[in-house]
C-alpha cells in the first residue's frame, strides 16, 4: 500500500471518529463523556428535545437561533415571553448575547428585556456576552445600562453544573466575577477588554478582586497578552477615555 493510500485510510478513519463524537455530543444521554473543566456557564444551557412544544421554549429558542420573524410573532401575541427564563435561569436576552446575535438582542430590548436579569449563576447578559468576546452585543448591552461591575457566582475554571441540586452543593467553590474578570481571564477578549476599559466608571472595577484575590488585571497577565491595555485605567486617563465611549453608536442611538 503506498503512502497516498494510508493517508486516505487514515483521513478516513479520523473522520468515523469525529463523526461519531459528534454523535455522542447530540445525544443527551452520552453529551456529559465531553464535559471539560474549562466549560462555561453558557454551553449546552438547558437542551430541550422539541424547543416548539410551548411558548416558553420557542421563545428561548427563537432568541438563541436569531429566527427574528419567530421571535417577533411570539413577542406580539405574549410581550410577557420576553422574561421568560429556562430552568437554569436563562433569558432570551442570555441567549441572543452568548450566541453574537445582535438584530435579536435589539429586538428583545425593544419589547423590555432587562438587561439586568441574572443567571442561577448570577450571570448576567453581559456576563455572556463577555465571556465570549462578542463585542458588539457588549457595546450594545453597555448602552441599554448593562453593569459591567455586576458580581456573577461563577468560578471562570470550574466546571458549572447548573441543576439546583448541584448549585447548592458547589455553592462554597463559586467566585464572584464581575464581567470585566470574565474578559480579562480570556487570551483573545482584547475588542471587550478596549469596550469596557473606554468607561469612566470601571476604575473601581478594574481593582476589585474575586473570592480567589485576583484583579482583572492580575487575570489578565496569567491568561493573555492585552494586560498592559489596564494602563488606560487611572482617575484622569479613564476620563478622557469615556468621552471616546460616546462614539458607541448604540449608545448614541438606541439607549
Amino acid at each position: 500500500m503506498s503512502d497516498e493510500d494510508d493517508s486516505d485510510v487514515e483521513a478516513k478513519y479520523f473522520k468515523e471518529i469525529s463523526d461519531e463524537i459528534q454523535t455522542l455530543k447530540k445525544n443527551p444521554e452520552t453529551s456529559g463523556m465531553f464535559v471539560s473543566g474549562w466549560d462555561d456557564a453558557d454551553q449546552d444551557v438547558d437542551l430541550v428535545k422539541d424547543p416548539k412544544a410551548n411558548p416558553i421554549d420557542h421563545v428561548l429558542w427563537a432568541a438563541e437561533h436569531n429566527k427574528l420573524d419567530t421571535l417577533r410573532e411570539l413577542l406580539v401575541a405574549k410581550p410577557g415571553l420576553v422574561h421568560s427564563r429556562d430552568s437554569d435561569g436563562y433569558t432570551p436576552l442570555h441567549r441572543a448575547a452568548y450566541s453574537n446575535h445582535l438584530d435579536a438582542i435589539s429586538l428583545l430590548l425593544s419589547f423590555g428585556a432587562k438587561v439586568s436579569s441574572k443567571s442561577e449563576l448570577g450571570w448576567t447578559p453581559l456576563h455572556s456576552a463577555c465571556n465570549w468576546n462578542n463585542y458588539h452585543i457588549v457595546a450594545r448591552l453597555l448602552a441599554a445600562g448593562a453593569d459591567p461591575a455586576a458580581p456573577s457566582e461563577g468560578d471562570i475554571n470550574m466546571n458549572h453544573t447548573r441543576t439546583l441540586a448541584n448549585l447548592e452543593k458547589k455553592k462554597d467553590l463559586h467566585q464572584v466575577q464581575t464581567p470585566l474578570h470574565l474578559a480579562s481571564h480570556l487570551s483573545h477578549c482584547k475588542s471587550t477588554l478596549l469596550l469596557l476599559l473606554l468607561r469612566e466608571d470601571l476604575v473601581e472595577v478594574a481593582r476589585k478582586p474575586n473570592n480567589s484575590g485576583e484583579t482583572p488585571e492580575q487575570l489578565a497577565r496569567g491568561h493573555g497578552i492585552y494586560a498592559p491595555l489596564f494602563e488606560m485605567v487611572s482617575p484622569a486617563s479613564s476620563y478622557v477615555s469615556s468621552l471616546a465611549f460616546t462614539c458607541n453608536r448604540y449608545l448614541q442611538t438606541n439607549k
